[in-house]
């Protein structure tokens, strides 16, 4: 079976919601089998960053930040949104900055993920400063 033909085929769509950060889609597709799924939901979000920092001293850089998803206080790496005509390096050092105040030194692309891709559309690119 090519690659083409394992694709989904979108018989209908529909968005529910369509906001800057967040859009949400209702599909209707028709998988290779001929089996239709009449209500298939797709989070439309902004590609993003997150940026793995080490100090001189080989510290991770953390920050505590509260997350309404989950209801309580989040140790975690720096992330953040890639904002239009912006390239993910660049998001990186100024999150990083922003988030931390830490920047400078080597920076090194570390991969380029979906975080969910059956049910998602963006990409997370991972990269590392290193002084």
């Amino acid at each position: 079976m090519s690659e083409n033909d394992k694709r989904w085929r979108v018989l209908s769509s529909e968005y529910l919601i369509d906001r800057p950060w967040l859009r949400a889609r209702k599909d209707e597709v028709q998988l290779p089998s001929g089996f239709v799924m009449y209500e298939y939901y797709v989070l439309e979000y902004p590609d993003w960053v997150n940026v793995v920092a080490i100090t001189e001293e080989g510290d991770f850089v953390m920050e505590r930040q509260y997350r309404h998803g989950l209801g309580k206080v989040c140790m975690e790496i720096c992330a953040g949104v890639v904002e239009k005509g912006e390239e993910p390096l660049q998001a990186a050092k100024r999150e990083l900055e922003e988030e931390t105040g830490f920047g400078g030194g080597v920076w090194t692309p570390l991969m380029d993920l979906c975080a969910n891709a059956s049910t998602m559309n963006n990409t997370t690119t991972h990269s590392s400063p290193k002084a």
